[in-house]
């Protein structure tokens, strides 16, 4: 528990950068161009905010400086990101070679640049960013049920999201799909954590919730009009899988508030939020709108559409060209805040000899990881983030300090073989990625 309560809250912190630069990846690859420069992207982005940062601060207070280093790095690589639409959009070039080139561009032009600024090559940050914690307002049997059930809840969409059940998927998906199911889980978490407000204990509360959603659930059973969403079942069969499927929920809940009551919730909670860093509800915050504007808008309905049937979309009259550059930019957007929020929160300083140590390409196997999706991508990087904590983390930490460290520090790319090769049969990349249109 010691090792976990070490390594826990580094691992969320080290999920930000990765989550943003993956989310980049994500935005130029469902619009069908690949992406491979996120390094060097996120390389650039934490340059030009350690830049920034260099000669604002100690002029105005540090939380102002460090915004303003976080929108510096955001438009200076959302414009060298122009460099990879040009050359794959309108020269039609190779997006691999072009990749590849601009990762070596930025390596040579911030080392040179950060020579220029500093003569060692390296740009130091006066401070670093001050974490906060989230007040207790609530008592702690609702923050047990309120996280295990979060934890719980995006578990289950990653699993759901991220990986094909073949013949399955599609059972599955609408197994779990119904709009009563889901009315069904709402009525359990509702009304068990406004219980857990007045009792101590998260099981007492949770199976509170349980038996409420069961007696709605039955009194409605055979209503014509489910809330005005939900047909009535009429085949037995169907009824008698219903029904098996609401005691499967329950029961899921039921272990859910068991794990509370074990200390789940409780440790999720001061693990990854009682020191919080202001990036982390940042990073969060974007992953977040980037499911609602890639799923539910129509905007994302057509960036996903030109990485699938470019062709199909034009004839709809969609600028496809546009739609590609839009993504690109977005990718070239995210990966350089992802590169300014690893500056601020976990490096300290622009080292020009180790530049992002690899964490542009975790980044890129977090998306393929996660299977091109928002959700897939949440869970990959957060695998990712969690080995790149245990190999920095190794030396510092007693009981991992007899294992030789150059063993750790291969630990994470080591760990993305071993991921990658066990994915790859299911890899559902869009099918025009990498193709010029």
């Amino acid at each position: 528990m010691d090792i976990l309560n070490s390594i826990f809250p580094a691992a969320v912190i080290y999920t930000i950068p990765l989550l943003l630069g993956a989310l980049g990846a994500l935005y130029s690859e469902r619009s069908g161009v690949t992406n491979l420069c996120i390094e060097g992207f996120m390389l650039m982005g934490c340059f030009s905010c350690a830049v920034t940062m260099f000669y604002l601060q100690g002029k105005i207070p540090m939380t102002i400086c460090f915004i303003i280093g976080m929108l510096v790095a955001v438009a200076v690589t959302a414009a060298y990101s122009l460099l990879h639409a040009v050359a794959a959009i309108n020269l039609r070039a190779d997006q691999v070679i072009s990749g590849t080139a601009l990762n070596m561009m930025s390596t040579a032009l911030t080392v040179y640049l950060a020579q220029t600024v500093t003569g060692s090559g390296n740009i130091t940050i006066a401070h670093s960013i001050v974490p906060f914690a989230v007040a207790k307002i609530f008592s702690e049997s609702f923050y047990a049920l309120l996280w295990t059930y979060i934890f719980a809840f995006v578990v289950f969409l990653i699993v759901r999201q991220s990986f094909s059940f073949a013949k399955r998927k599609a059972q599955f998906t609408s197994f779990f799909g119904r709009t009563s199911l889901r009315l069904y889980a709402l009525l359990m978490a509702v009304p068990s954590l406004i219980l857990s407000l007045f009792i101590s204990s998260p099981v007492i509360a949770g199976c509170g919730g349980i038996i409420i959603a069961s007696v709605f659930s039955a009194l409605i059973w055979k209503k014509e009009d489910f809330l005005a969403s939900v047909r009535i079942v009429k085949n037995a069969r169907k009824e008698k899988q219903t029904r098996q499927t609401y005691i499967t929920l329950a029961l899921i809940a039921l272990v859910s508030c068991i794990l509370a009551k074990a200390g789940l919730g409780i440790f999720l909670r001061t693990m990854a939020f009682e020191r919080v860093y202001w990036t982390t509800i940042v990073g969060l915050a974007i992953w977040a709108l980037s499911y609602l504007l890639l799923y539910k808008t129509s905007f994302g309905l057509r960036l996903r559409a030109c990485g699938e049937h470019p062709s199909a979309v034009a004839s709809a009259g969609v600028n496809v060209h546009r739609m590609r550059y839009i993504g690109v930019v977005a990718s070239g957007a995210l990966a350089g805040l992802g590169g300014a929020v690893y500056l601020i929160t976990v490096g300290g300083e622009f080292n020009s000899a180790s530049g992002m140590n690899g964490l542009g390409f975790l980044a890129v196997a977090g998306l393929i990881f996660g299977q091109w999706k928002v959700l897939g991508i949440l869970g990959s990087t957060f695998f990712f983030g969690f080995c790149y904590t245990i190999a920095n983390m190794s030396r510092v930490i007693p009981a991992l300090a007899v294992v030789p460290p150059g063993i750790f520090s291969a630990f994470p790319y080591v760990a993305t073989l071993i991921v990658l090769i066990f994915t790859s049969k299911r890899n559902v990349a869009p099918l025009a990625t990498g193709q010029p249109y």
